[in-house]
């Protein structure tokens, strides 16, 4: 299974910290995501997926937002969507 980070992030968007977890596939990750950002008092977490090789780019998988009392998972914007910087 591949490994996932997760960041719980406050209101104003910045995250602290992140948690190492692994998982079958996106949506898995994203539902964990759910079970994190409800477990911590924040906003929401962003779900990434790490590279796989030195020279590759993290991959951003959705985010899920508890803004509105609910956690919804955001789609990713494309498979093998690359961080910028």
């Amino acid at each position: 299974m591949p490994t996932y980070l997760f960041y719980p992030r406050r209101a104003d968007g910045v995250s602290l910290t992140f948690i190492a977890e692994a998982a079958a596939d996106d949506l898995d990750a994203l539902e964990l995501a759910a079970e994190i950002a409800a477990a911590h008092a924040c906003s929401g977490v962003f779900v990434w997926e790490p590279a796989a090789a030195p020279e590759g780019k993290d991959r951003f998988v959705g985010e899920v937002d508890r803004l509105d009392g609910k956690v919804a998972p955001e789609p990713a914007p494309r498979p093998g969507a690359a961080a910028t910087v």
